[in-house]
């Protein structure tokens, strides 16, 4: 939430309660922040799809012999 005193010129801004808590709970599995399991996810994702086209190409390849 953001509170403006345009009398002052004070601004606060306090986080919100629901990410302040994804924060602590992710780091609690292995220690790393939620960018860190952003980029291990996105690491993931991509050897994973990899993986995944490579076995596609392979099996639908015509079999080639006598």
């Amino acid at each position: 939430m953001i509170q403006i005193d345009f009398n002052n010129g004070v601004v606060q801004a306090t986080p919100v309660a629901g990410a302040a808590a994804a924060d602590a709970a992710s780091r609690l599995i292995f220690g790393m922040t939620m960018n860190e399991w952003f980029y291990a996810s996105a690491i993931l994702y991509s050897l994973v799809m990899t993986g995944l086209a490579v076995y596609k190409a392979v099996r639908t390849t015509p079999q080639q012999g006598g």
